[in-house]
C-alpha cells in the first residue's frame, strides 16, 4: 500500500513539475513574442521616420491603373514579420510569390511550376469587386503583380510594403518608362554633366536617344515647326525620306506616329501650325529618325535587353546577355511609311503575320547576340571574336546605368522595392547603340519556342534575385534584433542607446548581395554597376554625387 502511494506520489509530483515547466515555456514564449512584437513596432518607427510618402506616387489617383485586390489590413506587416521571425525557414528556404495576373501569364505559370504561389485561385486582370477582395498570405517573400497602384491604396510599413518582402514596382517607375519623362530626365542629366565639364565622349555616351523635341514646351515646339516649315526639310522628305518619329506614352507600337506627309499635317492640325506650342499639354515628343539602322536581310532590326533595378537603397542592378532580337515585318525603306517596316514591336509584327495568313516563323529571329555578333563579322563591321564581351555588353550596360542615373533622385529610395524592365535597342550602321523605348511590365509573348527558352531562364533569374535580398536582408535584422536591440530592453538600457541602435539598423536595412557566389541565377545575369568604373563620365559622375549629396 504504502509502495502504490509513494508511486503515485512520485507520479503526481512529475506531473506537477511538467505542469510548471509548461507554463515557464508559454510564458518564456509569449515574453519572447512580445519582446520581438515591441523591436519590430521599433524598427518600423525608424524607418517611417526616414520614409518620405508625401509624394504624388503614394496619392490615390484617377488613371494609373486598378486597385490591387488585397484586403487593407493595419496590421499585416506586424504579422507577417513576426510570423517569419519565428518561422525562418519560409524566408530562408521557401519562394512564396504573389502574382496576380492570371490566364495564359507565363510568368505565373513559372512561378507555379517552380516556385510557391501564395494565392493560386486568385487571379485580377482589371477592377474587380471589393467582396472578391483577399487576404494575403503571411508568408509572401516577393510581390510581383501587373497592377502598379499597390503603395498608393495601400499604408506602406502597415498594409503593404513589409520588411521581409519585395513589391516589383518602384514609386516612380514612370520617370523611367514614359517616353515623355524620359526624354525630359535625359536632357536635364546631360545639362548637369555638361555644367561639371563633361567631355564630348562622355556626352556621347550618357546620350542614349536621338534629339528630341517636346512638344508641350513652347521653345521646343516652335523649333520643330521652323525645321518643317523650311524649304530644306521638305527637299529631304521628299528625297530621302522618313526625318521624324512622333512618340506617346503608349506602348505595343501604338504611340508612334511615322511624319509623313499625311501626319505632318495631323500635327500641324494638333498644334494649329505652331501657335499652340506651349499651350497644347499633350505628351507628345518629336524625335530625329535613326535613318542608318543595321539592317539583316534588308529589315530594320532592334533587340530587347532585359534590365532589373533589383533595389534603390543601394542602387543595384542587374541586365541579362540573353536579348530578344526582333526584326520589323516589312523590309526598310525610309521612303515607305507603314509602320510596320520602321517599328518592330512583337505585337505589331503578329498582328501583320495573322493579317496576312503566314504560317511559318520568318518575321521572329530567336537568336542570342553571340549569333548577331557572327553576322556582324560575316558583314565585315566588325573583327574580333570577342566584340560582344569587350564592347556590345559593355556599352548596353553603360547605356542602362545612364537611364537609371538620369532619373535615380525621382526613383523611391528603399529596400522593399525593385522593378523590371524590358529596353529596346537599335544599332545602327556605325554600331552606335540607341533605346527606342522602356518597357515596366515587359510582355512575355511566346511565339516561338526560343523565346520560350529564354524566359524559362529569365523569369526564374529575375524572381530569385529579389529573393536572395530579402534572405539577406532577413539574416542581418534577425541578428540584429537577437544581439543588439532585444538585449537592450532586458537591461532597460534602450532609450540612452537608441540614436546608436537605429543607425547600425538603417545600415543592416539597405540591400546587399554578400554571398554573390550562392545566387540561385543563371550566369547569364550582368551586375551593372561595375561597368561605370571604365566609363567617359566615371570622374563627373563622382562629382555629381558629391554636389548633389550637397543639396
Amino acid at each position: 500500500m504504502i509502495y502504490k502511494f509513494s508511486i503515485f506520489l512520485a507520479t503526481l509530483i512529475i506531473l506537477s513539475l511538467q505542469m510548471l515547466t509548461y507554463q515557464y515555456l508559454i510564458q518564456s514564449y509569449n515574453k519572447q513574442i512580445l519582446e520581438y512584437m515591441t523591436a519590430i513596432k521599433i524598427i518600423q518607427h525608424w524607418i517611417e521616420q526616414e520614409t518620405d510618402t508625401s509624394g504624388t506616387y503614394f496619392q490615390p489617383c484617377l488613371n494609373c491603373g486598378y486597385e490591387l485586390a488585397i484586403k487593407k489590413d493595419p496590421f499585416y506587416c506586424l504579422k507577417s514579420d513576426l510570423y517569419k521571425i519565428f518561422h525562418p525557414q519560409i524566408v530562408l528556404e521557401d519562394s512564396y510569390v504573389f502574382r496576380d495576373y492570371g490566364g495564359n501569364d507565363l510568368a505565373r505559370s513559372i512561378i507555379r511550376n517552380q516556385m510557391f504561389d501564395v494565392s493560386p485561385n486568385f487571379t485580377q486582370s482589371g477592377p474587380i469587386e471589393q467582396d472578391q477582395y483577399i487576404n494575403l498570405d503571411l508568408r509572401a517573400s516577393v510581390l510581383y503583380p501587373y497592377a502598379k497602384t499597390y503603395l498608393r491604396t495601400h499604408f506602406l510599413g502597415k498594409e503593404a510594403g513589409c520588411l521581409f518582402q519585395k513589391y516589383m514596382h518602384v514609386p516612380g517607375q514612370e520617370e523611367i518608362a514614359l517616353k515623355s519623362l524620359q526624354s525630359l530626365n535625359l536632357r536635364s542629366y546631360l545639362t548637369q554633366l555638361l555644367q561639371v565639364n563633361a567631355s564630348k565622349e562622355c556626352v556621347n555616351e550618357a546620350t542614349f536617344q536621338k534629339k528630341s523635341y517636346r512638344m508641350w514646351e513652347q521653345e521646343e515646339c516652335q523649333q520643330f515647326f521652323s525645321i518643317i516649315n523650311s524649304l530644306e526639310y521638305q527637299n529631304q522628305l521628299q528625297k530621302e525620306g522618313l526625318q521624324f518619329i512622333y512618340k506617346t506614352n503608349k506602348h505595343l507600337g501604338r504611340g508612334v506616329l511615322l511624319v509623313d506627309k499625311e501626319n505632318e499635317q495631323l500635327i500641324r492640325k494638333q498644334y494649329n501650325n505652331g501657335t499652340f506650342c506651349g499651350k497644347n499639354n499633350q505628351n507628345v515628343i518629336i524625335q530625329e529618325y535613326i535613318k542608318n539602322p543595321y539592317l539583316f536581310k534588308g529589315h530594320k532590326m532592334e533587340f530587347r535587353s532585359y534590365f532589373q533595378i533589383a533595389s534603390t537603397n543601394p542602387p543595384i542592378l542587374y541586365g541579362y546577355k540573353k536579348a530578344l532580337i526582333k526584326q520589323c515585318a516589312l523590309k526598310f525603306n525610309l521612303t515607305d511609311f507603314s509602320k510596320e517596316a520602321h517599328v518592330c514591336n512583337t505585337a505589331i509584327t503578329k498582328s501583320l503575320k495573322e493579317d496576312i495568313k503566314q504560317q511559318n516563323n520568318e518575321y521572329y529571329i530567336d537568336w542570342n547576340l553571340e549569333e548577331l555578333q557572327d553576322l556582324l563579322i560575316e558583314d565585315g563591321l566588325v573583327i574580333s571574336k570577342n566584340w560582344l564581351n569587350d564592347y556590345l555588353m559593355p556599352q548596353i550596360s553603360l547605356k542602362l546605368f545612364h537611364l537609371f542615373n538620369s532619373v535615380k533622385h525621382k526613383l523611391f529610395i528603399d529596400s522593399r522595392v525593385g522593378e523590371f524592365f524590358g529596353v529596346d535597342f537599335i544599332l545602327d550602321q556605325n554600331l552606335q547603340l540607341w533605346i527606342f523605348e522602356c518597357n515596366r511590365n515587359p510582355n512575355f509573348l511566346v511565339v516561338t519556342e526560343g523565346r520560350k527558352e529564354k524566359f524559362n531562364q529569365l523569369i526564374p533569374d529575375m524572381i530569385y534575385l529579389q529573393l536572395q535580398l530579402v534572405r539577406n536582408r532577413f539574416i542581418r535584422i534577425s541578428r540584429f534584433l537577437k544581439q543588439k536591440l532585444i538585449p537592450t530592453f532586458r537591461q532597460n538600457i534602450f532609450l540612452e542607446q537608441q540614436e546608436l541602435l537605429k543607425h547600425e539598423f538603417l545600415i543592416n536595412y539597405q540591400d546587399s548581395l554578400q554571398n554573390q557566389s550562392q545566387l540561385k541565377i543563371d550566369n547569364q545575369a550582368i551586375d551593372i554597376l561595375p561597368f561605370i568604373h571604365s566609363s567617359n563620365c566615371f570622374e563627373k559622375l563622382q562629382m555629381l554625387n558629391l554636389l548633389y549629396n550637397k543639396n
